[in-house]
């Protein structure tokens, strides 16, 4: 049996000394999982509460990955690539479709691609495409991606600065999280050499610690962009489907574009962009040869998974479950931890959950202190200060109970230690 210590060390043989996290103490090396479960190559069990980033709403080895697998390996395979933007697949056309139908009426015309930056850079394109603009309204604390297109949306200074003499920053104005109209009206004003293209926004902020918009907010942007001229767009990346008790954030605020990854690949890349007809109609007819395109964009495989997946979440009705238990896993959280020290706040929407601490790093600390105890968590906030849980839209409520208390437990340890 191998140990998680020398799996690293092959690793970073063979690996980019940026790409990985080597913890000081008690590395993980994930080997197998099931539901809710991972096993590392020791033979120890976790619990996961983080759903790869959130991108497993069914959790490990779900039903709709094992059936499509045995389709794969059935006497009737199935296509295993397809060149989408030549010759579509079934596949690929069945998820469109799908996700569509669980969109709200406003939107109806989609692209595919592979990861959430992809889809945002995808959402840039049509804005522009649309509007015959270029200028971007971004927010503190946003995370929209990690690729060139995108990086100048980014919030975090430490991403762009390697980058900083390729990337557009004069297109992109950045405020407060939840700012106020007369500091939009003045970052309009400030775009005029570009005009304003769109607004674009996480309904969440994800990874800068799971924070919240003030009531009202959002709609407000949808009424500020277009009284401008431009457009909104949401990063539904991380929200989208369920994690916050609702399929789309589009259901309640009138915007032109969502960005939707993570869940609606049941743990497979693909990505997608809807808009409105008018807005997605910008793109003109392919000629045969297409202006944004890869090729892997709506691949059979993830597409057939991701459809299932869709389709569990609404039938298994995940969306209204999420807000229960995330309401349930506050209550108990609060209960727990209420009048502690360091504890500033619990907050989230569904399961999307975080807790803030009022020392840097030490939802970091607590993210390592808690491993040991078969807890798989991961911190977020530029200072490390929150530590965020995303786990399965389907989790027990015994499983998730469980880990909720091992995570009270050493958040009470950690201080008095």
């Amino acid at each position: 049996m191998s140990s998680n210590v020398e799996m690293l060390r092959r690793l970073k043989a063979v690996e980019c000394r940026d790409s990985t996290y080597w913890p000081k103490e008690n590395p993980t090396v994930f080997q197998k999982a099931k539901g809710s479960l991972v096993w590392d190559v020791e033979g120890r069990e976790y619990i996961d509460l983080c759903a790869g980033f959130g991108a497993l709403p069914l959790g490990h080895a779900s039903d709709a990955l094992r059936d499509v697998t045995a389709e794969f390996a059935s006497e009737r395979p199935m296509v295993e690539h397809a060149m989408g933007d030549v010759y579509p697949s079934e596949e690929k056309i069945l998820f469109l479709e799908t996700l569509k139908s669980m969109l709200p009426s406003s939107y109806a015309l989609g692209a595919l691609a592979l990861s959430g930056g992809q889809a945002v850079e995808i959402a840039l394109k049509t804005a522009m495409l649309a509007t015959k603009r270029s200028g971007f309204i971004v927010f503190d604390g946003a995370y929209h991606g990690l690729d060139l297109g995108v990086l100048a949306l980014t919030s975090r200074e430490d991403f762009r600065a390697p980058f900083a003499s390729w990337l557009a920053e004069s297109n992109v104005i950045r405020l407060p999280f939840g700012a106020s109209k007369d500091q939009l009206k003045a970052a309009i004003g400030k775009l005029k050499p570009f005009g304003l293209a769109a607004i674009i926004v996480e309904p969440i902020q994800g990874r800068a610690g799971v924070n919240l918009p003030p009531p009202g907010w959002l709609e407000s942007l949808a009424t500020i962009a277009h009284e401008n001229h431009g457009l909104l767009i949401l990063d539904e990346i991380f929200t989208g489907f369920g994690r916050i008790g609702k399929i789309s954030t589009a259901s309640f605020v009138d915007a032109d574009i969502s960005c939707f990854g993570k869940s609606i690949g049941g743990g497979f890349p693909i990505s997608a962009c809807f808009a409105k007809r008018d807005v997605m109609s910008a793109w003109p007819e392919s000629p045969g040869e297409a202006l944004h395109t890869g090729t892997f964009f709506g691949h059979p495989f993830s597409a057939a998974v991701g459809r299932r997946t869709l389709l569990q979440i609404q039938s298994q009705e995940l969306s209204a479950r999420a807000e229960t238990l995330g309401n349930k896993a506050k209550q108990q959280l609060s209960d727990a931890l209420r009048g502690h020290p360091m504890v500033i706040d619990i907050r989230g929407e569904g399961l999307f959950l975080g807790i803030e601490f009022s020392k840097a790093g030490f939802a970091a600390k607590i993210m390592d202190d808690i491993r040991p105890k078969g807890v798989i968590v991961l911190p977020s906030g530029n200072t490390g200060s929150v530590l965020s849980m995303t786990p399965a839209l389907n989790i027990s409520d015994e499983l998730f109970g469980e880990a909720l208390n091992r995570i009270i437990g050493c958040i009470v340890k950690g201080t008095m230690s």
